[in-house]
């Protein structure tokens, strides 16, 4: 059961489209909300466009207390926004992934909820978006939102009335599943175990089609596997279906069907690579998150 929820905030608007989501769940579910901020040093807006002799005697700590001061304002602003005295707040220091993922262990939460791309403005927003980089710093469940310019964040945690769960079969796919239960079992959505089987095989450097005769079986394998799992969870109360397809590319199906199946959220697991490794061998949650458009609840197991 979910106990407790950690939202990252950068001082934008835009973070802070994840709110109403993560507020509504702790209240459906009795968790904890905790907000943070960590705390970025930035020379003064107009530095750059001055020369040193602007800036003689200017001290620089008192800046960076003054900004301090202005962060923890504007977090005490949001808590008192959301009108729940139990919501509390934090600044932190350092590395942006690095002290939420460790911040997130101090406060016991089972889950990261967060808006991704979140930097507009240039110096007083954390440059870049830190959910990549926190999915590979915390072996937490990531709940990760990512508006378009019209906002696409859902109302409320009730609006998750339908999950999407790729799975293949391994371990690793399968890791995800506690959190998608959770998520589940804590909106009333229905779960749907996808299991998407590549029509491609690769031998060296060539890439071929699979014939009937070897697709077949391990689509009838996926099928039976899926099956399984689902009836173990329809005995936690769940209600669970079940889908099979054949495409060459898991990512780009995943998203299609993500659609077509009208999914209000994707849950999947991550091997969590980073650096050339995964430029070598690539991402499905990745590729995921860049291209669907629907919330991701991506973990990376320990």
């Amino acid at each position: 059961m979910l106990q407790s929820l950690l939202v990252p905030l950068d001082g934008s608007e835009f973070s802070e489209r994840t709110l109403p989501l993560a507020h509504g769940l702790a209240k459906a579910t009795g968790a904890s909300l905790h907000l943070a901020h960590v705390h970025v040093s930035h020379a003064p807006d107009h530095f750059l466009s001055n020369t040193q002799f602007h800036y003689e005697g200017l001290d620089l700590s008192e800046y960076e207390a003054r900004h301090r001061d202005e962060e923890k304002a504007y977090l005490d602003e949001v808590v008192g926004r959301l009108g729940d005295p139990s919501v509390d707040s934090v600044i932190l220091e350092g590395r942006v992934a690095e002290q939420i993922a460790e911040h997130a262990t101090g406060v016991g939460a089972d889950m990261v909820l967060m808006t991704t791309h979140g930097h507009t403005g240039v110096s007083r927003m954390w440059l870049g978006s830190v959910a990549d980089a926190l999915i590979r710093e915390t072996t937490l469940p990531v709940l990760v939102i990512h508006p378009g310019d019209e906002g696409t964040v859902p109302k409320d945690v009730l609006s998750f009335k339908h999950i999407l769960v790729p799975l293949d079969g391994s371990d690793l796919s399968a890791s995800i599943l506690p959190a998608a239960t959770e998520l589940a079992q804590a909106t009333g959505a229905r779960l749907t175990l996808v299991h998407v089987v590549s029509s491609t095989a690769v031998l060296g450097a060539r890439i071929f089609p699979l014939m009937p005769d070897d697709i077949t079986p391990a689509m009838e394998k996926a099928q039976l596997h899926l099956e399984e799992v689902a009836e173990a969870l329809r005995k936690q109360g769940l209600d669970v279906a079940v889908h099979v397809h054949e495409h060459e590319t898991p990512a780009r199906a995943i998203c299609a069907l993500a659609k077509s199946l009208h999914a209000d959220l994707i849950a999947l697991a991550t091997h969590g690579y980073g650096g050339l490794k995964r430029a070598l061998l690539g991402s499905v949650a990745d590729k995921v998150l860049r291209g669907s458009s629907l919330p991701l609840l991506v973990q990376r197991p320990g």
